[in-house]
């Protein structure tokens, strides 16, 4: 096979190596299709082309069948695809038969949402007549069907297939394919300090929003003296005294129990040396030694263990650790410290190879496609990225150098680099790691949090603009946060305080329990899974903020960017707390209570089936004169209380203009010792036309119209 291309700027970031993996073989042969593959027909420099492949998905079996690879790949490409009601393509692909033979295939070689100049992946798609599946027939059947597809899997399949080539391969160098192996190092090799090097150099000098080569700061109270470069004296424990330098810090997985910790029996010794060091600790002792920097923080060496006192002092300035450190040493794949930083790598599988030809048929090289059933490293599932006080250590630091199962991966506020030369992973892992930085970065500017933020009232000031695009921030920020594990429940809020402090900084606002007093209307508005079946981490955090209770939580004001000039159905009033720590308003806090000015509705619940197209089953909301509410979403099991009542917060907004809003409440019950006083028990939503058969055409909303507002309290 030849691929001709026309030649792309591809100039790498990072160092390329010549180092050839012997695995990276062609692994069989390829059918004349295959052998007429061309970049450029499918799209390099024109992203409206596209190559046809395979007449039907049955052609591409028996193509298959017969030997060539890369017809393989490409079926099981297609049978990793899902559609959105959850149909499997390896389901579909098990009904092709001559009666069904499938739609045709078609490849697009071109970098999809990824920066232009990236070429790394080929997107497979199929095409042909799809049929109308919102039209029903008269029994209320799916409309017409595509004959060439099995009447249960009638939606479109795709696929990717990674692509690479060495980077001094004509294919890399004048092809301008991005990809490139995996290496088969564990981080530990002279390649892999160069990668690692290179990207500090580059940051330092070139990044002016990362900060300074030259760019020193006050070091933590405490960190490890690694001493000379050349390892010849063990780490010791440096007070330091308000000393300035430049320091590393460790990103790590406790695991449970870490070997090593200092503690007020041990402290005097580890100032002299500690010398055993487990894995992890050691490696990222040598990581830094061999980038140039001398001092470490890692924080059970470098906070007393055993002193309530020390642990919330020094937690409290965790967030400006991180946020001066001159870079982060993440160990992503480790499990605790013991797995260390250097990983060994499970061999990549047989690639194909495809002969790679220049226009003038001058240079030739070898592309690479990678088998899809090799899975690459997914972030969103490695030790590292699942626990929750990683979000803040990976939001503040200035640069970060993780060590992976199978690569190494640079990030800074300016760019994102992997060893493979991806931008994504675009089918196994969701993660865009730029796009996530700029969208999650508390220190970038607004315009770039969410650059299509833009559908907003022509009144609206340049500042009023700015804060809603940072709230809307916060309650993504958060959706991702309370996903996240932590060890110890308490650490709820001081592992989020960090970037809580940092995002204070842009706005004027006040912090309290996990919202922002100005903006608590909204900020009341979340909800979890469908089902509540944890008991609250806290008794003493309000009912009303997400941070009681453990899970995933979601807000009802992250989802649209109409975001802030809703006009609220309820009044808040004041607020009123006791902080309890060293974080202030920043940490666990007693006594809060809201005084709000609204309407409530007293109502009952009761499991309801839709069977319009929304099939639904839930706990729905109704009147007791019978008017269906909403459907809830319970906080704790309905059956821990007596009388319920729903607060009407927002009653729906309609602008189409600037989109809309459905109402939403509170789900709370009373206080029994307390008149007046009440606990948020669920979340409520009142969006009406859920499908056939779910509330009339009366807004739900309007059946608080009748009910004065009064003065309530939320505890």
């Amino acid at each position: 096979m030849a691929i001709a291309t026309s030649h792309m700027n591809a100039e790498s970031s990072y160092p390329r190596s010549t180092m050839r993996q012997s695995n990276h073989s062609s692994s069989g042969p390829l059918c004349g299709i295959c052998r007429e593959i061309s970049l450029d027909q499918m799209g390099v420099s024109d992203d409206r082309k596209m190559q046809r492949h395979q007449p039907t998905y049955l052609a591409l079996k028996q193509s298959m069948d017969h030997g060539c690879v890369l017809c393989r790949f490409i079926w099981h490409a297609l049978g990793q695809s899902n559609s959105r009601e959850g149909d499997r393509g390896s389901d579909a692909l098990a009904h092709v038969s001559e009666k069904y033979p499938g739609r045709e295939i078609s490849l697009v070689a071109w970098p999809g949402v990824t920066p232009t100049g990236y070429l790394d992946r080929i997107q497979i798609i199929t095409s042909g007549e799809i049929p109308d599946a919102d039209t029903d027939d008269e029994d209320g059947d799916d409309g017409p069907a595509d004959p060439s597809m099995h009447p249960d899997h009638q939606f479109a399949l795709s696929g990717v297939l990674d692509i690479f080539a060495y980077a001094d391969d004509p294919a890399a160098s004048y092809g301008g394919v991005t990809g490139r192996p995996l290496p088969t190092t564990d981080g530990s090799s002279n390649d892999d300090f160069a990668f690692a090097t290179q990207c500090l150099q580059k940051c330092l000098s070139n990044h002016a929003g990362c900060g300074r080569r030259d760019e020193i700061s006050r070091l933590p109270t405490r960190v490890l003296d690694l001493g000379p470069f050349d390892g010849s004296r063990e780490p010791y424990l440096l007070h330091t005294a308000g000393r300035q330098g430049q320091y590393s810090a460790l990103s790590h997985c406790w695991g449970g129990h870490v070997p090593i910790t200092t503690t007020s029996d041990n402290i005097e010794e580890h100032t002299k040396a500690i010398s055993n060091l487990p894995p992890t600790f050691r490696d990222a002792a040598r990581i830094s030694r061999r980038l140039g920097i001398r001092y470490l923080w890692i924080d059970s060496l470098c906070i007393l263990q055993d002193s309530k006192e020390d642990w919330e002092k020094e937690s409290a300035m965790m967030g400006e650790i991180y946020k001066h450190s001159v870079l982060t040493i993440a160990a992503r794949a480790a499990r605790n410290a013991r797995d260390g930083c250097f990983i060994t790598r499970q061999r990549d599988v047989p690639a194909c190879r495809l002969e790679y030809r220049s226009p003038d048929d001058q240079l030739v090289g070898s592309i690479y496609v990678r088998n899809p059933t090799f899975e690459i490293e997914r972030l969103t599932q490695t030790p590292l990225d699942s626990r929750g006080w990683v979000l803040q250590e990976k939001l503040l630091s200035p640069r970060i150098l993780y060590y992976g199962a199978q690569q190494l991966y640079w990030e800074c506020r300016q760019t994102s680099i992997r060893q493979d030369g991806k931008y994504h992973y675009i089918q196994q892992d969701a993660v865009q790691p730029a796009m996530w930085k700029e969208r999650m970065d508390i220190l970038a500017p607004y315009q770039s949090v969410y650059p299509n933020f833009n559908r907003i009232p022509p009144d609206w000031t340049e500042a009023k603009h700015e804060l809603a695009a940072r709230m809307r921030q916060w309650y993504n920020l958060v959706e991702e946060y309370s996903g996240r594990q932590l060890s110890f429940h308490t650490d709820k809020l001081p592992a989020i305080a960090g970037i809580a402090k940092e995002w204070a900084k842009s706005v004027d606002l006040f912090y309290i329990a996990g919202l922002w007093r100005e903006d608590i209307l909204a900020g009341l508005l979340w909800y979890g899974g469908k089902t509540a079946t944890n008991p609250p981490v806290s008794s003493t955090l309000p009912s009303w903020s997400w941070t009681r209770y453990n899970g995933k939580v979601s807000f009802w004001a992250a989802r649209d960017s109409t975001f802030g000039f809703s006009d609220y159905s309820c009044e808040f009033v004041d607020l009123s707390f006791r902080a309890s720590g060293a974080l202030g308003n920043y940490g666990d806090v007693v006594g809060a209570k809201l005084e709000l000015r609204g309407r409530i509705l007293p109502v009952r619940h009761a499991t309801r089936i839709s069977l319009g197209k929304n099939f639904i089953v839930g706990p729905n909301i109704f009147g007791y004169g019978g008017e269906q509410i909403g459907v809830a979403t319970f906080d704790v099991p309905p059956s821990t209380f007596d009388a319920l009542f729903v607060l009407l917060v927002h009653a729906g907004v309609g602008n189409v203009g600037y989109g809309a809003y459905y109402a939403a409440g509170l789900l709370i019950s009373p206080v029994p010792t307390e008149q007046g006083t009440f606990m948020r028990v669920g979340y409520v939503n009142m969006e009406k036309g859920h499908g056939e058969g779910w509330w009339d055409t009366r807004s739900a909303a309007d059946y608080f119209e009748h009910i004065p507002t009064r003065t309530l309290f939320l505890i």
